[in-house]
């Protein structure tokens, strides 16, 4: 091996290059120094490119070229490195063969270089980035101001409820569109006749009317059930209308107003006396409002349904009490109707499937579905497995997924999920309603809800990037389940890869799987309610429980009125200081914007002396100043006044106002250098500022201790404790939370004496039910003298036990109605503002 290498790098049979050079020292030693710089050179360079490429691993185009260049750069180095070494030892064959293979590199690189030439010459000049930069900058840019725009309507209509909610909603989309109009209107039941919610016109509110919307714009609205944009000439649309001519029309914009059923409940609108100047960004505005609009108007009716359904549980629940017998007669009944139901549903799931003769595949994925056991034999799980499945095969997307809210839609969870690459069935985790997309919360507005780009939520909804980005999702298509007249969840198609836009066949193969999952929900419930009918032996004890359940959602219920009635009161007590944290911020900023350039000239510029002054003055002011009457600061000002003309200090009236502003009211001798200085009113008013902002920093820290001290008792009130079980707690923190709830009702006219014995021990209770107690007999005692005279609360260590007395100064309960006043539903308050389940509570 060893004469192999030395023949191989150090032959005999030939004469060394340096005897071509006659071993002339000077020029040996220029070919060897020479020679070493240039691979030096050499090695450096893809040196150089190797560091370049791994900072720049996943951005380098061509990296194949890179390669081949950095090869023949090396090859290159080290042919220099043999002309050296065949100074001395003639390895010609060796120089040889790599100057072929360098040969080789070489000649590859240059026909890459060839091929990729085009490439290079259709990469853009900085030029052409520069401008593509600035047009993207100037598109976000626009993009930045509409979103401010949104979040400012968004902020204004998002504190406020009710009949509140749709002035504020005209006057801030008509601030922010710049139009003349904006007005949102109701339809009268199906007739051709609006009732207007709020009307804004040439800058204040107006008051709300009848109308009749046939031959107006709003009748194409609400006839096409769809978008009308008409940017100018609206008057020569409808030649005929004398109100557009009132209103010096110009151009329209009117979005339908769509409940659950797709049927148009109103319509939101906008008219200017000009010419919409950028109508995309109108619409798209539009149609957040209008979808909010829909919810508002939505929730006031559902409020009246709730109501109305509060009377009629009154009813069902006597009649229940009186007539258990005929539970069961009714159950028969009932059975009899849903299986009925359930027919005519399958009739009609197959009436859908014939109408989808185009739709081959769909047809036979739907068919084989409806010929499932699982649909009809109450097996859920099954079904949904199926339904997963079969959608993700027929449309080709990534996950297919149902997910289903709970009873008061805080949480979705996931029934089943089905992934197409892995062909596995799974369960995500649950997600919550109040942290996620409007994606998901916004189910309820519409019967699909299409996003054809997710990218257009990613820089405000930061939830939904958390939950797509993981699996690479780019279009998602959602499918309300409508279960009973109610959305009850929802199926999820989550495509990967491409942006996809749904086709209608689509959205409309994904609405009858949603029909089919509601068919295996009526199946699951029909299969229980003919269990229930075989168990008749247990009817009575079963219809028992139920009553108990609904008496039990009656006790929470009456818990939730009194919470509701206390909303008002606690959104007072906490505007209350947030007005004064406003006021209070709003006044510092302003000393801030005024005198923070001014303020270093100014201490630069006083002595010593006076400097020791200020800060005196300010110290002073922090511990002394109080709340004066106006009455009581006239006289004051008066004094001051006299005392400055005894001590001979100029512009009296005035200072007296800066002294009485700071709080220095008496003991002006020591300041008296101070306020005959020259400069001493620019003095006194940079104090007197300064002494504003310390009075508004208080002013925060107590605003901050009121508010805290309100949300504390009333997330302590809220609390719902679900375990069942007794824990240890302090009696008298609950009835200070109760009234501190209350503490708004209270403060105007009733005075509370509370008589506590601070020692009494913790005991085991039930805090949640003790508070409904205090709760309850509170408001009664309130309410029974008129919000006006005194409310004693005594709370005492009786032995082992502990009482707590609560006493107003009300005209009391008339003898003949005492021995009623335990009964359920018995109340002396007129309809509406009483349940008569107060004092039954406490006494359970």
């Amino acid at each position: 091996m060893w004469e192999l290498l030395k023949t191989i790098f150090s032959p005999t049979q030939y004469m060394p290059h340096g005897s071509c050079y006659l071993w002339q020292t000077s020029l040996v030693w220029l070919h060897l120094l020479s020679d070493l710089l240039i691979a030096i050179a050499y090695f450096s360079i893809p040196t150089m490119l190797l560091y370049f490429l791994y900072k720049r691993k996943n951005e380098v185009p061509f990296l194949g070229v890179f390669i081949l260049f950095g090869a023949f750069i090396i090859l290159c180095g080290f042919g220099h490195l043999l002309e050296v070494w065949t100074l001395w030892h003639p390895a010609y064959w060796f120089s040889g063969v790599e100057q072929a293979l360098t040969a080789l590199v070489s000649c590859c690189t240059a026909l890459q270089m060839a091929t990729l030439l085009p490439k290079f010459l259709a990469l853009k000049t900085p030029e052409q980035l520069e401008a593509v930069n600035r047009e993207l900058q100037h598109q976000i840019v626009e993009r930045q101001q509409a979103e401010q725009i949104l979040q400012n309507i968004v902020v204004a209509t998002s504190s406020v409820t009710g009949e509140e909610f749709f002035p504020a909603l005209v006057e801030n989309l008509a601030k922010a569109l710049d139009v003349t109009y904006v007005i949102v209107s109701e339809r009268i039941k199906d007739s051709f006749e609006l009732k207007t919610l709020a009307i804004w016109g040439e800058g204040k509110i107006r008051d709300n009317i009848e109308y009749n919307f046939l031959n107006l714009p709003c009748g194409s609205v609400i006839n096409e059930e769809e978008l009308f944009c008409y940017p100018q000439k609206i008057q020569e649309i409808f030649p005929d209308k004398t109100i557009l001519q009132n209103m010096k029309a110009e151009s329209y914009l009117g979005m339908p107003l769509l409940d659950e059923n797709q049927q148009v409940i109103g319509v939101l609108y906008v008219v200017s006396n000009k010419i919409l100047a950028d109508p995309e960004s109108a619409i798209a505005m539009m149609k957040v409002f209008a979808t909010r609009a829909t919810s508002e108007l939505l929730r006031q009716r559902a409020e009246i349904a709730r109501r109305q359904a509060y009377d009629e549980l009154e009813i069902r629940v006597q009649k229940a009490t009186e007539g258990l017998h005929l539970r069961t007669a009714e159950l028969v009944e009932a059975n009899t109707v849903l299986e009925k139901e359930i027919k005519e549903k399958v009739a009609a799931g197959l009436a859908i499937q014939a109408r989808e003769n185009r739709l081959k595949k769909q047809q036979t994925g739907l068919l084989k579905l409806a010929k499932s056991k699982n649909l009809y034999e109450g097996n859920l799980q099954a079904a949904l497995q199926e339904i997963t499945e079969l959608a993700s095969n027929i449309l080709n997307v990534e996950k297919t997924s149902v997910w289903f809210y709970n009873e008061d839609k805080s949480e979705l969870k996931c029934a089943d999920l089905y992934e197409i690459s892995t062909t596995q069935h799974s369960q995500e985790n649950s997600l919550f309603t109040g942290e996620i997309s409007l994606l998901y919360q916004n189910v309820n507005d519409r019967d699909i809800n299409l996003e054809d780009n997710i990218d257009n939520h990613l820089n405000t909804q930061e939830k939904l990037v958390d939950y797509f980005s993981p699996i690479s999702v780019s279009s998602t298509l959602n499918i309300p389940i409508n279960f009973k007249g109610q959305i009850t969840g929802f199926i999820c198609l989550d495509n990967k890869g491409y942006y996809r836009n749904w086709e209608v066949e689509e959205q409309n193969f994904g609405s009858y799987l949603a029909y089919m999952t509601a068919l295996a929900m009526e199946s699951r419930d029909r299969l229980q309610a003919e269990l229930n009918l075989r168990q008749k032996n247990q009817e009575l004890a079963t219809t028992l429980e139920q009553l108990q359940t609904a008496q039990q959602e009656l006790i929470q219920s009456e818990k939730m009125v009194a919470l509701g009635q206390l909303v008002a009161g606690v959104a007072h007590e906490i505007n209350t200081p947030l007005g004064a944290i406003n006021s209070s911020i709003n006044s510092i900023a302003n000393f801030w914007e005024t005198y923070l350039e001014k303020l270093p000239i100014f201490f630069k510029e006083l002595s010593p002396e006076r400097q020791e002054d200020f800060f005196g003055l300010l110290k002073k002011s922090n511990s002394g100043r109080i709340s004066l009457s106006t009455r009581e600061q006239r006289q004051i000002k008066r004094n001051l006044v006299s005392q400055l003309k005894t001590h001979l200090v100029e512009r009296g009236t005035t200072i007296a106002n800066y002294l009485l502003g700071i709080g220095v009211y008496d003991n002006l001798e020591e300041f008296l250098p101070l306020l005959r200085d020259s400069n001493s009113e620019e003095i006194l008013k940079i104090a007197y500022q300064f002494a504003n902002v310390q009075t508004s920093s208080k002013t925060i820290r107590t605003a901050a201790e009121r508010a805290a001290k309100v949300v504390f008792a009333l997330k302590t009130y809220a609390r719902y404790d679900s375990t069942g079980e007794k824990i240890k707690a302090n009696i008298l923190e609950g009835i200070e939370t109760v009234l501190t709830l209350y503490h708004n009702k209270i403060k105007h006219g009733v005075e509370v004496i509370k008589e506590f014995d601070n020692s009494l021990p913790l005991i085991q209770c039930y805090p949640d039910e003790l508070n409904q107690v205090w709760t309850n007999l509170i408001h009664n005692a309130l309410q029974a003298m008129e919000y006006h005279g005194s409310l004693t609360i005594q709370a005492t260590q009786s032995d082992a036990d502990i009482k707590v007395s609560i006493t107003d100064s009300g005209q009391g309960i008339q003898p003949e109605i005492m021995s009623k006043i335990f009964q359920p539903f018995f109340t002396t308050k007129p309809r509406g503002e009483g349940s008569g389940l107060g004092l039954d509570i406490v006494k359970k």
